[in-house]
């Protein structure tokens, strides 16, 4: 049955925490101006003939961890009342015309943490039920295990399908931006960030931080902001932003994820992409009123009475822009102010503040190189309540030496070092992820006020698992709102 939220639930028991905040306001949304799409959730218990079919338990909290889990629930078969369901499903979104989005819903986790998977498929049965069980089976991986611990999040999971936000875009299909945003923030106003194109979540690699400041300043439209952006470049080499055209002969192309149907040679799902947009379409991108939208976010957070983190996309459909919620979630940050006065022998200063209070470490692991994952893995094993100094080339790019959760999961405090292969927001680095299970993290600051000891630091370290680490304890301040974080010496 669809309710006035345009969310159809199949199944009964726990539907995940992003299912039912979405359920909850997506009325509201509509009648701020916002667009949703329909919606299909798979109640937890709709897999319980699954997990009974191929023998993993009675249920999903059942389920015993065993070798290879994962890989035995992506093989593993569905029920023909399970595929049946499916087939029906597909053919509420044109049974093939329209592919489809499958994406976690867990208890406790509305943010999309970047933890359990998302897929997109072909709106055909047989893809569908490959998509739901691949993120089905991300429940179960050892970083989403680790996560809930942490997060204290509870058990429980559901699974929603729903149309790809997007519009077709030469042979591919994707919104014209997407992204992820805050209405306010611990330090004020809010802000969004925007990449082109399809994945923008808070778990995106890439993507522009923009303010209502920002646009405002630049005149109120995408357009405006971009070229301001351009003219600032001009006066510091190292500004960057990820909505900039690259050119190729007389050509401007945008770059970032779409999604590719089914081809002969080609293979379907989300890929890289750089596309060149109709001229038509790429000035309606450019006349996209932000100032609005903004103003739009003010009024979502004065309605729901909480600051709200949120994804959205935006689609051009006869010459008119459609911005789309794709998730919400409340926000509670907390606004103390922190005396930085006494801190002793400082090591270390950040920026970019995620977490405030104070927390005392034990140590101080290093992870600087391609490599030292698994050094950190065995570290993290055998120690707690410690502070990670890594590098952002582990966590910006993507690929084998891109640091997960189960090899830092113990750590209490994370200090980036960012360097030349740094991108996009920090905090998206790690997913989101860390500000949920009550971690603080900071960017190091090069202060020339309180310069950074790594003299000191490394008199201090010895070598644990093929890993540096300072092995004396540390006091940690952090304030987001104040935006500074210290670590100094203890002993």
């Amino acid at each position: 049955m669809i309710d006035q939220s345009g969310i159809e639930i199949i199944g009964k028991g726990n539907i995940g925490e992003k299912a039912r905040q979405l359920t909850e306001k997506t009325p509201a949304l509509i009648q701020l101006g916002f667009c949703t799409p329909r919606r299909v959730v798979l109640a937890e218990d709709y897999f319980d003939g699954f997990f009974q079919r191929n023998g993993f338990g009675r249920n999903l909290r059942d389920v015993q961890q065993v070798q290879d889990l994962e890989v035995k629930i992506r093989s593993g078969s569905l029920t023909s009342e399970e595929f049946q369901i499916l087939r029906k499903v597909n053919n509420c979104y044109g049974g093939g015309l329209i592919p489809l989005a499958v994406r976690s819903s867990a208890e406790g986790d509305s943010r999309g943490t970047g933890t359990y998977k998302s897929e997109f498929c072909e709106g055909h049965p047989a893809q569908l039920g490959i998509a739901v069980k691949r993120v089905l089976a991300s429940y179960f991986s050892q970083d989403a295990i680790a996560f809930r611990r942490d997060a204290k999040t509870g058990e429980g999971f559901g699974i929603m399908i729903e149309p790809i936000i997007g519009q077709q875009i030469g042979e591919y299909i994707a919104p014209i931006i997407s992204g992820f945003g805050y209405t306010s923030t611990s330090r004020g106003d809010g802000y969004v960030n925007v990449v082109p194109f399809l994945g923008g979540g808070v778990d995106t690699r890439d993507g522009e931080r923009i303010t209502e400041n920002a646009v405002t300043k630049h005149g109120g439209t995408l357009g405006d902001y971009i070229y301001g952006a351009i003219q600032e470049m001009a006066y510091s080499v190292m500004r960057r932003t990820a909505l900039l055209r690259t050119k190729s002969g007389d050509h401007e192309y945008y770059s970032g994820k779409a999604f590719r149907r089914r081809e002969k040679d080609y293979p379907n799902g989300l890929m890289n992409v750089s596309l060149k947009l109709e001229e038509t379409l790429q000035h309606q991108l450019g006349e996209l009123d932000f100032i609005s939208f903004f103003q739009k976010m003010k009024k979502m957070e004065r309605v729901f009475g909480k600051p709200q983190y949120f994804e959205w996309a935006v689609t051009i459909e006869y010459g008119e822009p459609k911005f789309w919620i794709t998730q919400i979630a409340d926000v509670n940050k907390r606004l103390d102010v922190m005396d930085f006065d006494d801190s002793g022998r400082v090591l270390f200063e950040g920026h970019t503040v995620t977490g405030t209070g104070i927390k005392t470490c034990d140590k101080i692991a290093e992870c600087w190189n391609p490599g030292d994952e698994s050094g950190l893995y065995g570290f993290n094993q055998e120690n707690r309540n410690y502070v990670l100094l890594y590098s952002s080339r582990l966590t910006s790019m993507a690929g084998a030496h891109s640091l997960h959760y189960s090899q830092f999961s113990n750590a209490s405090v994370f200090l980036e070092i960012q360097d030349a292969n740094h991108s996009g927001d920090p905090v998206a680095h790690l997913g989101g992820q860390l500000d949920m299970a009550g971690k603080f993290f900071a960017v190091l600051d090069h202060n020339e006020e309180n310069p950074t000891q790594f003299d000191r630091f490394k008199e201090g370290c010895r070598k644990e698992h093929d890993i540096s680490v300072y092995q004396r304890r540390v006091k940690v301040i952090s304030s987001e709102r104040q935006n500074r974080m210290v670590v100094s010496e203890l002993d």
